[in-house]
């Protein structure tokens, strides 16, 4: 069914980041047919196909893109915090997955991850997890755009007990959502210190051959760094690139400890970087300079990370911690400005994901992946300029409702499609086990 968006100011987030003060958008089929100024619709939105929604007083921008999750992390949602990574890694959460990540589990774990990413503003995520087909069922479900698939490891997890399991399991979901509008299959490897030279080079030869994205973890900390470095005689990224694995079908996550020639071989061979910075804080693994990847010719999105190293998905709060610390980083208020922050959120996670033809801003021939903020909020008047309101005085409850294919998936802050209290008393349920179990253990 047609609809139309009029009487609304419009943030493209396009190559000339353009804004129109007051104007509309006509969706058909999902995509962006026409975008303009009101004094060029005319009298036409009485004769819209479909339905109309006058959106005066309020912006329409592009969903977020969050371009490093692990969705069904909710259920550990702080169950182990203040710990360095490895050990938070190692002890606790490898442990606690192999007990508790199901099927049914992670179904639970996804519909509340969804409720709070569709509440923040997410409209397209790039999960890997284990069970992700499950993952990839309750996205389409909720409306999300979504890019996923298995965590490939070298030891046995939840979903696979041996690699080649894992790559089976990870064509096997290729295969089954090839030309799907909504649901975008990857390929994914956990970091060059979790996986083999065989296991690395083969994921890559798979993402080739089915022209999906690879995704991976990189340089998240010094130790990672230090000991990739002894063992292989280089840096996390110039390994990385001796075996083929840079590439632009490839984003890496975090690239916190990245040397100098590390972004060069990231520029020269268009490998993208998922910025996670609240995980990184708070697992105290650092603060990678973005501002330096950006000007070296990198793409650059935003991430949240799983729920057990972040607290939240809250894609609002991301795009602000990265424009504040690129700033601390320098000693530069003038470093990764409002407007350099929102791309990273919306259009350059697109382009980070392989999406960038079909979303991360709003234009002609896009599918209508958007969001429609709330401009009169007490916490973001006055306006003087857009871009920092939406960065810097923006909160999540501003996000009034959000849209993906053109179908709404939030209205006036109702989550359509997932079921609040189901997800809510599932997870909680869940938690309760986990508190039994460590009690019995005491």
């Amino acid at each position: 069914m047609e609809k139309l968006i009029y009487n609304a100011r419009i943030l493209t987030m396009n190559q000339r980041m353009e804004t129109i003060e007051k104007g509309y958008i006509r969706i058909d089929k999902g995509k962006i047919t026409e975008i303009g100024r009101m004094e060029e619709l005319g009298e036409r939105e009485e004769h819209c196909a479909g339905v109309a929604y006058d959106l005066e007083g309020m912006w329409v921008m592009p969903g977020f893109v969050n371009t490093h999750t692990h969705v069904p992390m909710t259920i550990l949602r702080g169950y182990a915090d203040d710990l360095p990574l490895h050990t938070w890694l190692t002890k606790y959460i490898f442990p606690a997955e192999a007990k508790l990540v199901t099927p049914e589990n992670v179904r639970l774990a996804s519909r509340l991850a969804f409720l709070e990413m569709i509440k923040s503003g997410t409209t397209c995520f790039n999960d890997m997890y284990f069970f992700e087909d499950v993952i990839a069922e309750e996205a389409k479900r909720a409306g999300l755009r979504g890019v996923m698939n298995e965590s490939v490891i070298d030891f046995p997890t939840a979903s696979f007990r041996t690699v080649k399991e894992g790559f089976e399991r990870i064509e096997k979901l290729i295969r089954q959502w090839e030309g799907d509008r909504s649901i975008h299959p990857s390929v994914c490897v956990h970091a060059p210190y979790t996986c083999s030279q065989k296991t690395l080079q083969e994921a890559k030869k798979l993402a080739d051959k089915y022209s999906t994205l690879l995704q991976i973890h990189l340089a998240e900390t010094r130790k990672e760094v230090e000991d990739i470095t002894l063992e292989k005689g280089m840096s996390p990224a110039e390994y990385l690139y001796t075996i083929g694995l840079l590439d632009r079908n490839v984003i890496a996550a975090h690239c916190v400890w990245l040397n100098e020639k590390e972004v060069e071989l990231l520029a020269k061979t268009g490998t993208a970087v998922g910025h996670c910075p609240k995980s990184n804080l708070k697992l105290a693994s650092g603060i990678a300079d973005t501002d330096t990847y950006i000007k070296a010719g990198i793409t650059v999105g935003l991430g949240t990370d799983g729920t057990a190293s972040n607290n939240a998905l809250d894609m609002v709060e991301e795009m602000r911690f990265a424009a504040l610390l690129a700033k601390v980083v320098h000693y530069n208020p003038e470093a990764v400005n409002a407007r350099t922050a929102l791309r990273m959120a919306t259009i350059e996670g697109a382009r980070a994901l392989g999406l960038g033809d079909i979303t991360g801003s709003l234009e002609k021939g896009k599918r209508a992946d958007l969001l429609v903020v709330h401009a009169e909020a007490t916490n973001m008047v006055p306006v003087y300029d857009v871009y920092s309101a939406i960065v810097y005085a923006m909160n999540s409850k501003n996000v009034r409702s959000s849209m993906v294919e053109g179908e709404w998936i939030m209205r006036d802050r109702v989550v359509l499609h997932v079921n609040k209290e189901e997800a809510v008393e599932g997870v909680n349920r869940i938690a309760a086990g986990i508190r039994m179990k460590n009690s019995d253990k005491r």
